[in-house]
């Protein structure tokens, strides 16, 4: 049984894990991330990638590109070790996202192009 401690969010390995810059209980960067991009036609489709198992149950990658919606885009596994989101986005755009862990535990990409406080931003 996993210990959610004392915020009730399931905590990450502490080897795939490290404190944000900014305080705050919540903002966590997952360190083994990766944002893959291919660029064609005016759009770029992403791929998010996340470890299979870390963290632990379903994960959604949110942001102002499906309304923030954690039903739009679940990470599914890919039979590698890992498991990805796809979202197509208009080329030489910015925008926000974070992921979204089971028991309402969000956390950032280390791996984005920045931060602009809470979330991660990307450029495509």
């Amino acid at each position: 049984m996993t210990d959610v401690g004392a915020t009730g969010r399931v905590p990450l390995r502490p080897a795939a894990a490290r404190r944000c810059p900014s305080p705050g209980p919540d903002r966590l960067w997952l360190e083994n991330t990766v944002l893959e991009r291919k660029t064609a036609k005016g759009r770029t489709k992403v791929t998010f990638v996340l470890p299979d198992t870390d963290p632990d149950g379903p994960v959604s990658v949110v942001g102002d590109f499906n309304h923030w919606n954690p039903a739009a885009h679940p990470l599914q596994s890919r039979g590698d070790g890992t498991r990805i989101a796809e979202v197509s986005l208009p080329a030489h755009s910015t925008h926000s996202f974070r992921y979204l862990a089971a028991g309402d535990y969000w956390f950032n990409d280390e791996h984005a192009d920045g931060h602009d406080g809470t979330n991660s931003r990307l450029h495509t």
